[in-house]
């Protein structure tokens, strides 16, 4: 298929839509469509706009590494970067000291003369740009930097406007802000390998700092704290994004070995398996946590007792244990540690080909509300196994730590604030291991696109919560979020970036609460079952990849049996909002003329539940196509009986802004 052709099939507009079988098609008046002299030119009715992906999304489209139908193609590459990490933390100090060995292997097509390295740690450093407010710690220190073995001197910064610019071929590394350049002594060829080692320092933040911290100089969470090779992809290449505070991170996948050092007495836990238990554990522990994936029940590797009576681990000559880490087919690697810690575990099922999953939960006892959280978890991970892919990594870990991370996640473990308790406590444990799904497995852009792990996982914990108690899931006519940036106009659109939202409360709502009530939606128009088959195959297609927006779009159009452009522009690159309303309701002999009126810029089925004296009650659904061209749509629908009551979206299922016109009671007498 051409460029051209593609083109064509990502920009037809089409009206047609038929999500849901109308039970009734409504005639709509024909609006006038000859103004003269330019009049009219600027409608008030819907227009029903393409999406139009980037170029080097069609880029890819011709190239074979992506298809039509949202899925990767025959050509599809993405890079692999395999870190060797060797870190101490120096809890009275709270300084991290460590080396890496970086391994990338080239699994493009593309010669590479330079890598770029994340140094996300600047984000804290004087003069940073960043859109939020944080303690002042100075950032990331390198102290070495070598590429094969040689070491690389830092160069000065790029000179412009008119002056010979310096590199980018002489070798050397350049720092700008949480972005480091390093240049290669040789590009590395496609299918190559290249080892670069780096050095560095620097200081854990003990208030505001955002996603990671320590809390008192008890516990430590390590997050964005390594020099990590930016991802490179089929559609951006070589991605240069910084860091600056909101949006999240965007990284490809490897394995990685990492040895924790920190005192005796410190637990340590993280992304990967611990290897040497028996270099740090007493022996009976060891095996409560060995045994542990294949418990139902909550058992205890180290206790308060254990750690009252001084065995929480073995003693060592000098002070300091190190515990070792391994994971494969990761994408990121976080760390917690903690000298007050208390080790709970139990086991989860997975449905992997792997077995049962190690449940994990470390927290301080004093915060013994905490302790609630390893059931939590353990459903979460049987739960999401079940709904989108079985679990694919052996262990869960949920951490306790500072109130300034008050949840983030991490391949194999999220860091929640100590100040979640009860239901709070089990939300947020939900919401953040949804995550180990979207985007640890499926391995989206999350700064650009945030919806795509966020707004998913909003819409997974729904699901899940409802699981757990028992309840009905949660409709999205009761999003406040979303109600509220309405109301004050602060609404950002979907498909923005995090990092370039004029509003924060806005853009909190588009990249969490709305996408997920827009799935809810979707689930509803195509039906659960259907829905739910499209989101397996989507988490599946894409485990261990990167999907981009358009994908997702083109899979879920596929699995609707229609184009769905017309719900995505206005929905998820526009700030469309949804008021239908009942106009008139006229009844007849064994029928009923409804007129109903759109009184905003969203497009949505119309839906309606007819009520009859008899207490007896069916739905019209009208499609989405009834708005095309016109603001009012009218149709006979037929009817059973005395008709009492009409109501547009009875079951409160989408996004209307004012349900106050959304009935028509018949007059008694």
């Amino acid at each position: 298929m051409g460029r051209r052709n593609m083109m064509r099939m990502w920009s037809r507009a089409i009206i047609g839509v038929a999500i849901m079988v109308a039970s009734t098609a409504p005639n709509i008046s024909a609006q006038d469509t000859n103004p003269a002299d330019g009049e009219g030119l600027v409608v008030d009715y819907p227009v029903f706009n393409p999406v139009e992906p980037p170029s080097g999304y069609l880029a890819a489209l011709e190239a074979g590494t992506r298809t039509p139908d949202g899925r990767p193609g025959a050509d599809y590459w993405q890079q692999w970067v395999d870190y060797d990490i060797d870190v101490k933390i120096e809890p009275e100090t709270a300084l991290v000291t460590a080396s890496e060995k970086i391994t990338i292997r080239n699994d493009t097509p593309h010669e590479r003369p330079v890598i770029v390295l994340h140094l996300y740690q600047n984000v804290f450093a004087e003069g940073a740009p960043r859109g939020r407010g944080t303690t002042i710690t100075g950032g990331m220190t390198l102290s070495r930097v070598a590429v094969g073995g040689m070491d690389l001197d830092e160069l000065p910064p790029r000179r412009f406007f008119g002056q010979q610019p310096r590199g980018p071929q002489e070798p050397g590394f350049r720092v700008n802000q949480t972005l480091a350049t390093v240049s290669l002594p040789e590009p590395l060829a496609p299918g190559g390998v290249v080892e670069i080692e780096v050095d560095w320092s620097f200081e854990v933040s003990g208030s505001g700092g955002f996603r990671m911290g320590h809390l008192n100089n008890e516990i430590f969470q390590l997050a964005q704290w390594y020099p990590q090779v930016a991802a490179f992809d089929d559609v951006f290449g070589q991605d240069q994004s910084p860091y600056l505070g909101s949006g999240e991170f965007y990284t490809d996948y490897g394995n990685f070995t990492v040895d924790v050092t920190v005192p005796e007495g410190w637990l340590v836990v993280g992304t990967g398996m611990l290897t040497n238990a028996e270099e740090v554990l007493h022996p009976e522990a060891a095996r409560t946590l060995a045994s542990a994936p294949a418990l139902d029940t909550v058992v205890k590797v180290v206790s308060v007792e254990d750690r009252e009576a001084g065995r929480a681990t073995l003693s060592s000559d000098d002070g300091w244990h190190t515990w070792t880490l391994q994971a494969e087919m990761v994408r990121d690697f976080a760390i917690a540690a903690g000298g007050t810690y208390v080790w709970h575990v139990t086991g989860a099922e997975t449905g992997h080909e792997q077995g049962r999953a190690l449940i994990q939960n470390v927290f301080d006892p004093r915060m013994d509300h905490w302790a609630p959280a390893t059931e939590y978890a353990q459903h979460a991970i049987e739960f999401f196994s079940d709904y989108i892919l079985p679990y694919p990594y052996p262990q869960a870990t949920a951490a306790m730590g500072p109130p300034e991370v008050s949840g983030m996640e991490y391949p194999m473990i999220t860091f929640i604030t100590h100040q979640a308790e009860g239901r709070g406590l089990n939300g947020v444990v939900t919401h953040e291991l949804s995550h180990f799904w979207m985007p640890m497995i499926v391995g989206t852009k999350e700064m650009a696109y945030a919806w795509m792990d966020e707004g998913l996982t909003v819409f997974n914990t729904s699901l899940s919560m409802a699981d757990y108690y028992g309840t009905p899931v949660s409709r999205p006519g009761d999003d406040r979020g979303y109600q509220m940036v309405v109301q004050m106009e602060m609404q950002e659109p979907i498909m923005g970036h995090a990092d370039h939202a004029e509003h924060m409360f806005g853009q909190n709502v588009s990249a969490y609460g709305k996408p997920g009530m827009l799935l809810h939606t979707l689930r509803h128009m195509i039906g659960e079952e259907k829905f739910d088959a499209f989101y397996k195959d989507y988490a599946a297609t894409w485990a261990f990849k990167h999907p981009m927006p358009w994908d997702f779009f083109a899979m879920f159009s596929e699995a609707a049996g229609t184009d769905m452009d017309w719900f995505w522009q206005p929905w998820f690159y526009g700030e469309a909002t949804l008021d239908q309303a009942v106009d008139e309701v006229v009844p007849g002999t064994g029928s009923v003329d409804i007129t109903v009126s759109n009184l905003s810029s969203g497009v949505m089925p119309v839906e309606m539940t007819l009520e009859y004296a008899d207490g007896s009650t069916e739905t019209v659904v009208w499609p989405a196509s009834v708005w095309a061209g016109t603001r009012t749509a009218k149709g006979s629908v037929p009817t059973s009986g005395d008709l009492s009551k009409v109501t547009i979206d009875a079951g409160g299922i989408y996004p209307d802004i004012d349900r106050s016109n959304n009935e028509w009671e018949a007059v008694e007498g």
